[in-house]
């Protein structure tokens, strides 16, 4: 998931709660959350061969969308 900085003004860490690995994607805009979250979901699982079962967020709006939140229910998130 590595990609040239532009003009990014966010950024999303994904921290593995056990192992502690952290991941990091940067984002022009918020409502670019959602794909890149979808990204980082198939990248990690094809890597460790293991599902994401838990997200924790500080809640903001990117992560609180309908989209979202049917995308995680239906992957057992």
């Amino acid at each position: 998931m590595t990609k040239k900085l532009k003009s990014e003004r966010y950024f999303m860490l994904f921290i593995d709660g056990y192992s502690r690995m952290k991941w990091v994607t940067f984002l022009l805009a918020k409502h670019e959350a959602f794909e890149n979250f979808r990204t980082f979901k198939a990248l990690a699982e094809n890597k460790t061969n293991l599902k994401i079962k838990c997200l924790i967020s500080d809640k903001g709006g990117e992560f609180t969308s309908n989209e979202f939140n049917e995308f995680c229910e239906n992957h057992g998130i």
